[in-house]
């Protein structure tokens, strides 16, 4: 078990919202659902209450999100980690998510900033879904998504961002 490090508890708390705003938009500019962060438990049939750090939930699936939680499995859901958490923990995260139904899952070393992309198959086990040869990761439950692996160690801003996806001119030019 990992002690509680109160920089990590930060590094924690910047890689969410990171990831909320990596997430938010292609998301908001598409209007494919809704991001959201840390505080409402995933409350899938068949499996415990999750609480994933950041999920991202359909439009379509707008109903399963109530005052107190979410009812049924987001198609996207992160967990902040420490790279010294075990693996077996770590498993134990993944059957959870895939019994759940979440289709694609992510556990981020934060004081790392090392992802890990897992991506479910037809029988509800994750494969490990390494970036492509040019560092690309290319989401299957936000397929408007896609964007360098190196982006969780550099974490570049919103502007960067937008500007790397074409929704905004890159003044830098």
């Amino acid at each position: 078990m990992v002690t509680f490090n109160p920089s990590i508890s930060v590094l924690q708390a910047r890689m969410q919202a990171w990831c909320v705003n990596l997430l938010s938009i292609p998301v908001d500019a598409y209007q494919l659902g809704a991001v959201i962060g840390k505080g409402a438990p995933v409350r899938a049939v068949g499996s415990d209450a999750l609480y994933p750090d950041v999920m991202f939930v359909s439009g379509q699936d707008r109903k399963a999100v109530q005052a107190d939680a979410i009812y049924g499995a987001p198609l996207l859901a992160i967990d902040m980690l420490h790279s010294g958490v075990p693996e077996r923990e770590r498993a134990g995260l993944r059957a959870r998510y895939a019994a759940a139904h979440v289709l694609e899952y992510w556990q981020i070393d934060v004081d790392r900033g090392q992802p890990h992309f897992y991506q479910a198959s037809a029988a509800w086990q994750y494969d490990r879904i390494e970036p492509d040869n040019a560092g690309m990761h290319f989401s299957t439950a936000i397929v408007e998504l896609s964007f360098p692996a190196v982006w969780f160690r550099r974490q570049p801003d919103l502007w960067t961002m937008m500007a790397y996806w074409g929704m905004i001119e890159d003044l830098g030019k």
